[in-house]
């Protein structure tokens, strides 16, 4: 058997480009590069942000931070409007105080007579203690009981109660009568547009429904006192 050898040297293979291979890598090149760009916009991007995030803490911060001196101005405020309409009410008070007294002395009967008159404007409350005597066919405790009922039916009065009631002797005991103490609401926004009408003839109101207009009866002399002519 026959071995041959080729001992001829053997042509080398020349370097050729490949076109194919040429275009994945401009390709690379420009995906690449692309990446890159993209990715440098994307962290600018988020740099904004960043700075966006940081800005709005800061001014949720400063707002947080206003937020008492907020509450102090709305303090403020509300008491300046208090203020306010405490002012309008002293502007109004002359009226209403004036309307006040006459629409008492108008709900009197005519043999009650008032010892003492309070008014408190805190409250919106008004107390009166007074006497009610027996005169003709006037009785104390009807005549107490008409006047709760005049009051319930005033447009200033509201929520009468009655809080005491008892027997006294008037003139060395020849006249009966009953102590009592009221306690009424008013409206103060009534008790300033009221206004006192006077109906044609020069009675008032009170007198027209048979009410002097000083608001009630002389009261009795004390016992021991004589009494008045006529009385």
């Amino acid at each position: 058997m026959t071995i041959k050898v080729d001992l001829l040297p053997t042509e080398r293979k020349r370097f050729t480009f490949d076109p194919m291979m040429g275009f994945l890598l401009v390709i690379i090149i420009i995906c690449t590069v692309g990446f890159v760009i993209y990715g440098s916009k994307l962290q600018n991007s988020i740099e904004t942000e960043k700075a966006g995030v940081a800005e709005i803490e800061a001014e949720i911060k400063t707002i947080e931070n206003s937020l008492p001196q907020i509450e102090d101005l709305k303090a403020d405020i509300a008491k300046i409007k208090a203020e306010i309409k405490v002012i309008e009410g002293l502007v109004y008070d002359p009226v209403r105080y004036g309307n006040l007294l006459a629409e008492v002395g108008r709900v009197l009967p005519s043999n009650v007579w008032v010892d003492s008159l309070a008014i408190e404007p805190g409250t919106r409350s008004i107390t009166m203690s007074g006497t009610a005597a027996q005169m003709g066919a006037n009785h104390p405790l009807a005549t107490i009981s008409s006047l709760l009922e005049r009051i319930h039916q005033s447009k200033i009065f509201n929520d009468a109660s009655l809080g005491s009631t008892g027997q006294v002797k008037l003139l060395d005991g020849n006249l009966i009568g009953f102590t009592f103490q009221i306690e009424a609401r008013y409206d103060p926004d009534q008790a300033a547009g009221l206004a006192e009408v006077v109906p044609a003839g020069g009675e008032s109101s009170a007198e027209a429904d048979g009410v002097p207009a000083e608001g009630g009866a002389e009261a009795p002399p004390a016992a021991g006192e004589p009494a008045a002519p006529g009385t």
